[in-house]
């Protein structure tokens, strides 16, 4: 069977797409996305190409993006084409460049596929990508489910060359004299996945020749027995899950405490609400749990009650703001709930949730907010400004948690209180101190 005819079958196989329907190729001039098009052209299916330049190779870059171009041209075919900066949305997001680079090419890939109507968008990995992802999962530990490898179909994303390996697809492109571009950071062991493709996969093949066709059976295999487990999960969540509100689930502890293997059953319960391996261990490990302990993932919070967990989605508060009017007011902001006094009574209160200030300095009306960036104000006993965001560091605050930590606005526009961490030295007590603002801040 010839390599068209297999690519055919393919599709047909796993049911990726109708022969009527509308592909949106992802090109990116190397010779895997060449072969797709040229496969996908040749069985005769109405196609666009679309390419992006990540702007991380100079030259390189603009010739993958005119070899591409003359490929659509060539073919009578439309061309899309954007580029990014890379390095920027990299640093700004926090994440390496691969993963920005795949963030920024799904996201515009989806907006091309909607907006001209096409259906699907194919993506040109093949079984060595397969091989490869089986192994990075192994090494980084993402539980049984990263086994399964990639998927031929998820959503509107097709990969219909996971038949064929990089061998075969080399060869197809040299019999058939097809013009590609090899990336030069394929060939660098500074990544992760390259590392892989060039030193330990080969030693592997020392081993078993044929080690893309085993552990391609093996994938298939490992998404047999997942998908059994799957099933088992899905029943004891339906039977330990209570939602009693929209996206608010009770379960109870002794329901929980039961489970065998617990942290395997725990991690596979509750991995759809985002928590990773890590904090399942410690929930694990400290059942029943402390009522009153939270664990957070980033969409989601599990709470422990006495009898229960309970897990619910995190809304971020932007652009919510509560304010205390007068002394003596109280107010809420998102799960927070705020008291306020005034008094000529100087005893120190060292509770970590009440802040002490001085009267003559506080300004109502009082406003209570999220982070915004830009924000400085001066911690207590350090006397010099600091970013609201720097101090979050400095206190290890995740980086989606910092939305959800109340700040407490003066009247004059000056930060009082980083609630419940610490509050802005300019209004401390002192002894010209004459009245006192308490304000107690609980969840």
């Amino acid at each position: 069977m010839s390599v068209q005819e297999r690519f055919i079958h393919y599709i047909y196989e796993h049911a990726l797409c109708q022969s009527h329907e509308r592909i949106l190729l992802a090109v990116s001039g190397g010779k895997d996305s060449v072969l797709m098009t040229h496969l996908f052209a040749e069985a005769g299916y109405t196609i666009g190409i679309a390419h992006c330049n990540f702007r991380l190779r100079g030259e390189a870059s603009d010739a993958d993006e005119a070899l591409t171009s003359d490929l659509a041209r060539a073919l009578e075919v439309p061309f899309y084409s954007t580029g990014f900066d890379t390095e920027t949305y990299a640093r700004q997001q926090g994440i390496s460049i691969q993963m920005a680079a795949r963030e920024l090419r799904y996201a515009w890939f989806e907006t091309i596929r909607s907006s001209q109507g096409y259906d699907y968008i194919a993506v040109a990995q093949h079984r060595n990508d397969h091989v490869e992802t089986i192994m990075l999962n192994l090494v980084r530990g993402t539980g049984l489910a990263g086994l399964k490898g990639i998927k031929p179909k998820r959503d509107r994303i097709i990969r219909p060359l996971l038949f064929l390996n990089a061998e075969e697809i080399a060869t197809y492109v040299a019999e058939h004299g097809l013009a590609y571009r090899d990336d030069a950071s394929n060939f660098s062991t500074k990544y992760a996945r390259n590392k892989i493709r060039i030193e330990v996969i080969p030693r592997l093949k020392e081993l078993n020749p044929e080690l893309e066709r085993t552990m391609a059976k093996n994938m298939e295999r490992f998404a047999d027995a997942y998908s059994v487990v799957e099933t088992y999960v899905a029943e004891l969540r339906k039977d330990l899950f209570t939602e009693r509100r929209p996206g608010e689930w009770h379960i109870p502890i002794s329901g929980l405490a039961g489970l065998h293997p617990l942290p395997f059953l725990l991690y596979e319960l509750f991995r759809p609400y985002g928590f990773t391996e890590a904090v399942i261990s410690d929930i694990a490990g400290s059942m029943p749990g402390t009522p009153g302990k939270r664990f957070s993932s980033p969409s989601h919070m599990l709470y422990v009650d006495r009898h229960e967990w309970v897990v619910k989605p995190i809304e971020v508060p932007q652009n919510e703001v509560a304010t205390i009017a007068y002394p003596g007011d109280g107010a809420r902001w998102h799960e927070y709930h705020f008291e306020s006094g005034l008094s000529t009574d100087m005893a120190v209160n060292r509770s970590t949730h009440v802040v002490q200030l001085d009267a003559a300095h506080v300004v109502f009306p009082i406003r209570i907010r999220a982070w915004e960036e830009g924000d400085v104000f001066r911690p207590l006993g350090m006397g010099g400004r600091k970013k609201l965001s720097d101090f979050f560091v400095s206190l290890k605050v995740p980086a989606y948690q910092k939305h959800f930590i109340p700040v407490v606005i003066n009247g004059d526009g000056n930060i009082l209180w980083v609630a419940p961490y610490r509050m802005d030295d300019r209004y401390k007590i002192t002894d010209k101190t004459k009245k006192v603002v308490t304000l107690a801040c609980s969840y």
